[in-house]
C-alpha cells in the first residue's frame, strides 16, 4: 500500500524529499533545484497528502526506506550559517628550556600554552585602555594601588594650586 502512494509522486516531489531527508530547509532546496520556495512548498506538502502524513521529515523517511536507504540518517548537510570548530592549533616542544613544554614534554595545544607560557611576574601596566592593555587586566590589588597613587596625584596638584594661588595673591597684595 505504501509502495503504490510511493509510486505516485512526481520526481520534483521525490527530489524535495530527498533533500529533506538530508536536513536541507526549503530555501536551500529552492536554491539548488532553481525554484521558488513556495513552489518547494507545494511540492512537499503534495507529497505530505499523497503519502498520507502530516510531517515533511516521515514524507521523507518513507521515500528513503522505499529506495532503500534505511533509517533516518545523522545530520550531514550543516546549516550554512553556523561554523564549524577549528582545529587547534599545536606548538611544538621548545629547545630552550621548560618553559612551553607540556604535561608529558610533547607538543601542546595553543589554548594550553596561554595558560602555560605566561610569565610570573608582570610588568606594571596602566589603568588606561592605550596599547596592549585594558583595564579589565589589572587585578584587584592592583587597582587599588592605582586608586592610592591617582588619590595622591590628585592631592599633590591640588595643592600646587593652592600653593600658586597663594603665590599670586601675595605677589598682587605686594604691589
Amino acid at each position: 500500500m505504501q509502495q503504490d502512494r510511493v509510486a505516485r509522486l512526481s520526481e520534483g516531489q521525490r527530489e524535495c524529499l530527498r533533500m529533506v531527508y538530508r536536513h536541507m530547509e526549503t530555501k536551500e532546496i529552492a536554491r539548488i533545484l532553481g525554484i521558488s520556495p513556495d513552489g518547494v512548498t507545494q511540492r512537499i506538502k503534495t507529497a505530505m497528502r499523497i503519502l498520507n502524513v502530516n510531517r515533511r521529515r516521515d514524507a521523507a523517511q518513507i521515500l528513503a526506506e522505499a529506495e532503500g536507504l534505511g533509517s533516518y540518517p545523522p545530520l550531514v548537510h550543516p546549516p550554512w550559517d553556523i561554523a564549524s570548530a577549528p582545529e587547534p592549533a599545536t606548538i611544538p616542544t621548545s629547545t630552550d628550556g621548560e618553559r612551553q613544554r607540556g604535561l608529558s614534554g610533547e607538543a601542546m595545544r595553543e589554548e594550553q600554552a596561554v595558560f602555560m607560557t605566561a610569565p610570573i611576574f608582570r610588568k606594571s601596566t596602566l589603568p588606561l585602555p592605550i596599547w596592549d592593555t585594558r583595564p579589565s587586566d589589572l587585578t584587584w590589588l592592583r587597582r587599588l594601588g592605582w586608586i592610592v597613587v591617582i588619590i595622591l596625584a590628585i592631592a599633590l596638584v591640588f595643592g600646587m594650586f593652592l600653593a600658586g594661588l597663594e603665590a599670586l595673591s601675595r605677589m598682587t597684595r605686594g604691589v
